[in-house]
């Protein structure tokens, strides 16, 4: 249940799709109001609204990097937060820094929808207690948060996951490069052995002292079938957050 004492927070949302405006709808279990804006001028005159909060892009490119630079040139709206939804096949490292050195942050759209109003809801509140929302993208899937127990040779516990890779604590020894196969079948349940594995790639590794475990194994996810992605998708999104991911 929504809170009603709590300011309804600002939303701007630029050039939405009829699916964004679908879930901009949704928004308001969030106490998010939510208006749209399909051109430039259109957008001014909104953000000249005293209550103006957070201004989120339904894409990232050149436009919107100049549009958000025209923006916060005026006056009162330097500290504006400014949030963008990109396809997380579209982010590479290249995107990441240039987003950085904007100030906009990226919402891949691997980041469940309830996740995403949350975040916006956040920067609104930083922004109406005059706190400055500081930007720090890093990857191009959203990571949450999972602690379950899984399989790759040996016992393994899960540290975080996402539609693009896992992160997973274990006593084997591996290297950059290295390929495997994880069970997590304490997320994905009974199903077909087939469906709850993923292949992987090891991409970082970290020594640790936790219990049993020696290493901290980052890696990414190869290979996936279309309907792999969907189960760990759908997966993902019956999971609630914690209070590290809130």
């Amino acid at each position: 249940m929504v809170d009603t004492q709590l300011e309804a927070g600002k939303v701007v949302l630029f050039d939405p799709t009829l699916e964004h405006l679908a879930s901009a709808k949704r928004a308001e279990r969030h106490n998010l109001e939510v208006e749209s804006a399909a051109s430039e001028d259109e957008l001014n005159s909104k953000l000249k609204s005293a209550d103006w909060g957070v201004l989120l892009f339904c894409n990232y490119n050149a436009d919107t990097r100049a549009m958000v630079k025209s923006v916060r040139a005026r006056k009162g709206l330097k500290k504006l937060p400014v949030f963008a939804i990109v396809n997380d096949d579209e982010i590479d490292t290249r995107m990441l820094q240039s987003a950085n050195d904007h100030q906009i942050e990226l919402l891949p759209t691997s980041v469940p929808e309830a996740r995403r109003w949350q975040k916006l809801r956040e920067a609104y509140d930083a922004c109406r207690a005059g706190k400055r929302w500081f930007v720090r993208n890093r990857r191009a899937h959203f990571r949450l948060p999972l602690r379950v127990k899984a399989t790759v040779l040996t016992e393994t516990e899960t540290v975080d996951i996402s539609e693009g890779g896992i992160a997973f604590m274990t006593s084997l020894s591996y290297h950059v490069g290295d390929k495997g196969r994880i069970d997590v079948r304490s997320l994905l349940g009974d199903m077909q052995e087939d469906e709850r594995c993923f292949s992987f790639e090891v991409t970082t590794i970290k020594t640790i002292k936790e219990g049993e475990f020696r290493y901290l194994v980052g890696s990414k996810f190869i290979g996936l079938s279309e309907e792999a992605k969907l189960c760990l998708k759908a997966a993902l999104e019956l999971i609630e957050p914690t209070e590290e991911d809130e």
